[in-house]
């Protein structure tokens, strides 16, 4: 019954003298050593599963695919049981025994006689086996079923419909994977606590009792404890079972990522029982486009997590391994963590509460939508709610992930999402829910965030990133349902869940077991052999180690994340982002921390880009040349408590005397918007430089905010190349070209001057008659074709992952060699580069060809090696192939128009290559 008085504030000592005696509660821990035997035929049982000679000793929590090599991939059945002692129960005791959870069916023995199931993987269960148990040692049996890829199906329980996340994507997890423990309680005892506290202050709390038997009453006592520990409130209900309260607390401190106050509530039973549960007050909303928490904007800045360890797999190491995990995401400047398709062990909920993260979580996915799996997803959800009502950091939650497990093309399962949706957002304690967190082909029906994905190598597709994160801002159709059933606000704010890039980590010194693991036979995604690989393509010859190529590719990986989370910060409706993903996870190297959770080596400087209020300069372009006029955009997104007010933006380039100066105008809080355009001219430089172009904003004194941006800066003067060149294109696709080669003063002769480097834009029988006899050829911007029968040009673009949006690609020079020297800014490319990044590779070549190959590709763990600019023997002849975008951007790039020039010298140089490119019967070799 609810109490008719407001909380009190009272002292500790009154607080103390208003509860009842201690609580007789004990908790009897059962992690450790459980015997354990693997059973595929199915044919033991409680009596014969611990007689068998086979038994290991298996660790709980935990999975038997962490713990053993030999069943990493087994699914199936197996049995785990151990002894305990316990006392004679007094009887007025009950014993409880509980299961965090275990994946999947679990049924329960305790001296041999069954106690209960459970079927479910994610949620905890609890047994009362107060009538099985003796006094002294007691035999606890647990028998686990779990299905997985293969078998498909076991004991009529089918893999595609149940919840398991991506579970199939790494390893599977089957068995208790959480804690177990045996809890001795008063026959009448607490169940379920619900605190609810908003940021007014107000707070509600429902408490259930259970054990009380047909007539019977008792009565609950509760005090809240501040965060200091100090008693704040106290309440006693009415002698009755299950019981309400209300309330408020004066003055309470808000939860919030900067502050997480948490306070405790204290619930004792006349029995004797008593709990305490932690909660915190504060309010998350979505109004007008925005969020809101504890009535002030917030911009969420996440990761995604999928909560995966290096050792233990499903299973979280320990609290404190969880806290420092948390405490390293606030280094790198995030708020909130996406839990990925996984319910997260509650000591994950309970560091994010204590540390100020924002978690957003969603139900484990499944692979086809039949009743079965309808079910299962929907009691998924509704046992989370319930175990997870009381954590403050909770703040969104999903129902399902890319459309994995509906098809949304069926009206039947948009129907079905639109309605799991609406007994989602009923049941839970205000979260946000999102009903399908989209991507590509797929859609939201009705939610409350707006969310999508989006994955671009960057700098290759950074204008295909801005165009689709404009298209977001901009509510474009593709977000909602094209069938006219989804039911947008049209007010929901907007979030880009999903983006990001690869950087590989440093290898450890022993190779974990994962290594030699896979995605589904993809042999891009193998990390096994990396090292192997670095030696048999000669990257020895461009980084010290494989270590030093791994920091090289986090380098990139950072500049790619730098460059989208500021495109978002740009636009004003854009709420918030999650960079996928907050740590590797096996093959997969897109973490802002390795596995085994060690910082990358940007932590500090991404840390810039992440913060309440950031500052992007834009360049209109990064490529300019001394004495040029360079316009600038200045934007500034603001989501800070400090005022802006007369403040002043302030730009400088160390080193030289460019610099630009713009007062800032007024900017409201929970606001993004362009607030300079500044004009500057580039300073003379003799050679090529990058640059680091420096802006802040000044604010009383005080710098508020910094950043920089890369810019590069090339001599004014234009040098020609020498030699004399010839146009062999029968298409014609180069005239444009040849005009520009010519006006900027290149010699260009008849196709019958033997003296000329011919460039060309197709390998052909006159090309090869060309180079039989001695000429050199540069094959340009070349169209698909073949060079050998092996060997070949192909499009990035739909070319088995070659455009590196998935796996990530690294763009690498010869930077201390012609034609790079001078250009060399760093030996993996960035944005330099931008404007004319290969869209063609040559793919075939063989790993002895490498070190003719002047600026190549990798994939990820140094897989699918191509080549961007190769040069090779071809019969008396010299070839040179480049797919570099060069024709385009010639006379209006510089780096294009340097690269051009260098290039055409170095054709018409005497290069000695060592490979040597077959010429083969125009038949084998025009595929």
């Amino acid at each position: 019954m609810p109490c008719r008085f407001w909380a009190r504030i009272v002292t500790a000592a009154a607080a103390l003298s208003f509860l009842l005696p201690l609580a007789l509660a004990r908790t009897v821990s059962l992690n450790g050593e459980w015997r354990f035997i693997a059973d595929p035929a199915r044919v033991l049982n409680t009596d014969t599963a611990p007689k068998q000679t086979g038994a290991r000793i298996a660790h709980v929590p935990g999975s038997w695919q962490a713990e053993f090599a030999d069943l990493r991939d087994y699914a199936g059945v197996a049995w785990y049981w151990r002894t305990v002692q316990v006392d004679r129960l007094r009887e007025d005791e009950v014993a409880l025994l509980h299961f965090g959870a275990v994946d999947y069916l679990a049924e329960v023995f305790v001296n041999g006689r069954k106690a209960g199931a459970h079927e479910g993987g994610y949620l905890p269960f609890e047994l009362d086996v107060t009538s099985l148990l003796n006094p002294g040692e007691n035999q606890i049996v647990l028998r686990v079923a779990d299905p997985g890829d293969n078998p498909g199906t076991v004991e009529g329980i089918a893999f595609s419909q149940i919840p398991h996340g991506k579970q199939d994507w790494y390893v599977q997890t089957s068995g208790p994977w959480q804690d177990v423990e045996l809890r001795l309680l008063p026959r009448v005892h607490l169940g379920v606590v619900h605190v609810t506290g908003g940021a007014d202050g107000r707070l509600r709390i429902s408490v259930a009792v259970g054990g009380l038997r047909e007539g019977s009453t008792t009565a609950a006592e509760l005090a809240i404890l501040d965060p200091a520990g100090a008693a704040v409130w106290q309440q006693r209900s009415a002698a009755g079972g299950d019981s309400e309260f209300t309330g408020a607390i004066q003055n309470a401190k808000l939860w919030s990522p900067s502050s997480p106050a948490l306070y405790t509530v204290r619930v004792q039973l006349a029995s004797g029982d008593q709990q305490t549960y932690r909660f915190g007050f504060r309010t998350f909303e979505a109004r007008a486009g925005k969020f809101y928490l504890n009535g002030q904007p917030i911009y969420l800045r996440g990761a995604l997590d999928q909560d995966f360890y290096p050792d233990t797999v499903y299973t979280s190491p320990s609290l404190n391994y969880l806290r420092d995990e948390m405490r390293k995401a606030k280094d790198l400047g995030l708020n909130m963590l996406r839990c990925h398709i996984k319910a997260p062990d509650p000591r994950y909920l309970d560091a994010a509460d204590e540390i100020g993260i924002i978690v957003w979580y969603e139900i484990p996915n499944w692979d086809t939508l039949g009743d079965v799996a309808k079910r299962r997803a929907l009691e998924t959800m509704r046992g989370a709610v319930e175990r997870d009502w009381n954590h403050p950091s909770i703040m969104i939650f999903s129902v399902i992930n890319e459309s994995w497990g509906a098809d949304l093309r069926l009206p039947a399962d948009r129907h079905w999402l639109i309605d799991a949706w609406q007994q989602t957002k009923a049941t839970v304690p205000g979260w946000l829910v999102v009903d399908n967190s989209a991507c590509c082909g797929n859609f939201h029906l009705v939610t409350d965030i707006a969310d999508f994905h989006e994955y671009d190598a960057i700098p290759d597709n950074a204008a295909s990133f801005d165009q689709r994160v404009k298209a977001q801002a901009e509510r474009a159709s593709w977000l909602f349902s094209p069938y006219g059933d989804a039911k947008p606000r049209g007010d929901e704010p907007l979030v880009l869940s999903e983006f990001g890039n690869w950087g590989l980590p440093r290898l450890p010194q022993n190779k974990p077991w994962w290594f030699s693991r896979d995605f589904r036979g993809n042999p891009i995604t193998l990390p096994d052999g990396v090292e192997q690989r670095f030696q048999q393509y000669g990257y020895a010859s461009l980084f010290p180690d494989v270590n030093a190529l791994a920091e090289a590719t986090q380098w990139a990986e950072y500049r790619a994340l730098k460059y989208e989370i500021e495109t978002l910060r740009t636009f004003p409706q854009m709420q918030g982002y999650v960079i996928t993903e907050f740590t590797d996870i096996n093959w997969e190297s897109n973490g802002l921390l390795s596995m085994w959770r060690e910082p990358k080596v940007f932590t500090r400087d991404l840390a810039n880009v992440q913060g309440d209020d950031v500052l992007v300069l834009r360049p209109e372009r990064r490529n300019v040349r001394s004495g040029e006029n360079l316009a600038i955009s200045a934007y500034f997104c603001h989501y800070s408590s400090i005022p802006i007010s007369g403040a002043e933006l302030i730009l400088t380039v160390p080193g030289t005397n460019l610099s630009g100066r713009a007062p800032v105008p007024e900017t409201l809080v929970g606001s993004a918007s362009k607030i300079a355009d500044l004009n500057v001219t580039v300073p003379p430089v003799e050679s090529a430089r990058k640059i680091l172009m420096e802006a802040r904003i000044v604010t009383g004194g005080n710098t508020l905010v910094s950043n920089t941006t890369e810019l590069f800066f090339y001599p004014s003067e234009v040098r020609t190349p020498a030699g004399s060149y010839a146009i062999y294109d029968p298409s014609g696709r180069l005239d444009p070209f040849k005009q520009v080669l010519q006006a900027n003063g290149v010699k260009l002769t008849g196709l019958a001057d033997t003296s000329a480097v011919w460039i060309s834009t197709i390998f052909d029988h006159n090309v090869k008659e060309r180079l039989r006899n001695g000429g050199r050829v540069l094959v340009l911007s070349p169209e698909q074709q073949r060079l050998t029968s092996t060997v070949e040009i192909v499009n990035r673009i739909g070319a088995n992952n070659l455009d590196g949006n998935w796996i990530s690609s690294f763009l690498w020079i010869r930077k201390d060699q012609p034609p790079f020297r001078g250009l060399g800014f760093n030996t993996l490319a960035g944005f330099e580069t931008q404007m004319v990044t290969p869209k063609q590779v040559i793919r075939g070549l063989p790993p002895t060809a490498f070190n003719d190959v002047l600026s190549g590709i990798f994939y990820g763990w140094i897989h699918a090696n191509v080549g961007a600019l190769l040069q090779a023997s071809v019969g008396s002849g010299r070839l040179l192939v480049c797919t570099y975008n060069l024709p385009a951007q010639y006379g209006k790039d510089p780096y294009a128009t340097t690269l051009m020039n260098q290039l055409l010298e170095y054709a018409a140089r005497d290069f000695h290559p060592k490979y040597e490119l077959p010429l083969e019967s125009e038949a084998h070799s025009s595929g």
